[in-house]
This record gives C-alpha cells, structure tokens and sequence, in this order.
C-alpha cells in the first residue's frame, strides 16, 4: 500500500512539474505587463486577420488605456462596405458610438460597461495556460502556451513576441477549433491625458444621444 502512495505522489509530483510554467518565462510576462499597462497610459494600433479555412477576415483596432480608462475604436470591411464602431469608458461613464448611413447614435451608460474581447491583446497568459516554451529571435521572445488551465476554453494554443528591447507586445497569434488568429501591433504611443477618453460630443454636431 505505501508503495502505491509512493508512486501516486510521485506520479502527481511529475505531471505538477511539466505543468509549470518556466520561470524565465514568468519573469519576461511581468515585464510585458509593467510596460503594456504603462501607468501615463498607452495606446496601439493593431491589424487583426482572423481565418476559418480559406475565409478569411481583416480589422483594424486602435485600443487606448490608462488605468481604468480606456477606448476603442474598431474597423473593418464587409462586402465592400465600411464598419466603424467606437467604445470607451472615460471614468464616469462608458459610451458607445453606433456609425450608419443614417446618422451616427451615441449611447452613454453610467458607470463601467466594458467587456473583454476575446481579440484582445492579453498579457496574462502565463496565468491561463499550463505550459510554455521560449526562445529569443531577432530581438524578439517567442512563447507559445499551450494546455489551458480553463478545459472549457475553445483557445488551446497562444504564441506572442514580445520586445527584448522594451517588452511591449508585438504579435500575438490564437488557435481555436480550426480558426486562427494573427494580431500585429503596428504602432505604439506611451502617455496619455485623461481628456483623451472623454468623449468629445462637438465632433457629433448631429448625432442621436442617449443616456442609461
């Protein structure tokens, strides 16, 4: 009998090691995280392609924070025609722009709405996944993560370069049930004033507002 324990625990003692994530691994994560929630705020631009097979779609993102303020703007093209949506939350309320042919609709909510895209950049993938390889090329750390902790989570693999030089994020790619997601951040700007997420309603001379 103690030598079945004996074999369980070292048995459960094998599988909790290959599961960890690498130390080296964890610190560099850190690091990204320090500098893509830079404390003066930061935002960048992001060109997204996401494929089902040959079907393959394209958008283009430019994500704001600063704490938690933050906006959004989100464009994309749909059989020839243009979508533009923009969204924030700019300390007191979040707003929401609706962009149509027939007029532009603004949407203020009290307090903070926001929900987490699944297409989001996000720098906490060592906490979500069980195992991770690096290696630096280029000047560049390449992870890919893989075995989420979250069994339900459709995202079975992560890979992300992140910079050697100031660790912010510069690509991140997703696998989910055949779909794959590439991420490229094309331009990066640190420091930002608060007045930047506060909607400003001259710009919209003639749109529809609402309040919640």
């Amino acid at each position: 009998m103690k030598k079945v324990i004996l074999l369980l625990a070292l048995a459960l003692g094998i599988a909790s090691a290959q599961a960890q994530i690498p130390a080296e691994v964890t610190e560099v994560m850190e690091k990204c995280r320090a500098a893509m929630t830079n404390a003066t705020g930061l935002e960048y631009e992001m060109d997204m392609k996401a494929g089902i097979g040959p079907v393959a779609m394209k958008m283009h993102f430019v994500v704001a924070n600063k704490g938690n303020l933050n906006r959004t703007l989100m464009s994309m093209t749909v059989l020839g025609t243009e979508i533009v949506t923009e969204s924030g939350f700019d300390g007191t309320d979040t707003w929401e722009i609706d962009h149509s042919p027939k007029g532009d609709t603004i949407t203020f909510t009290h307090g903070n709405k926001q929900k987490k895209s699944k297409n989001e950049l996000s720098y906490d993938l060592d906490k979500q996944y069980n195992k991770a390889k690096m290696k630096l090329k280029d000047g560049y750390y390449e992870i890919t993560f893989s075995e989420p902790k979250d069994k339900t989570s459709e995202v079975k693999s992560a890979t992300v370069k992140i910079s050697e030089k100031n660790y912010v994020i510069r690509e991140m790619r997703t696998g989910a049930r055949g779909a794959k997601v590439t991420m490229k951040i094309t331009k990066i700007r640190v420091g930002l004033k608060d007045s930047y997420f506060k909607l400003d309603l001259n710009q919209y001379p003639h749109a529809v507002i609402i309040r919640k």
